[in-house]
């Protein structure tokens, strides 16, 4: 499974970085529904990662995390159905 890192705050780290979500919008950087993403704790897209990890300067593994599946669990996560 991925998943954000513990402690990740993807909207603090944006607000850091001077990126507001009014900025985010206005400027057509990431859209409503993305944003929302972010705030559910959801995961984003390749192009929301990119887009994400160009914005506040850094790398997809200090956003997130690869928590391997016990063996013979082939429950699918409900992020990918």
């Amino acid at each position: 499974m991925i998943r954000y890192r513990r402690g990740v705050d993807v909207l603090a780290m944006l607000a850091d970085s001077g990126y507001t979500s009014y900025r985010m919008r206005h400027e057509h950087l990431m859209g409503e529904r993305s944003m929302q993403k972010l705030r559910d704790g959801k995961l984003p897209s390749w192009a929301e990662l990119d887009r994400l990890c160009t914005l506040i300067g850094c790398h997809p593994c200090d956003l997130l995390e690869y928590i391997p599946e016990p063996p013979g669990n082939t429950r699918r996560h409900p992020d990918t159905d």
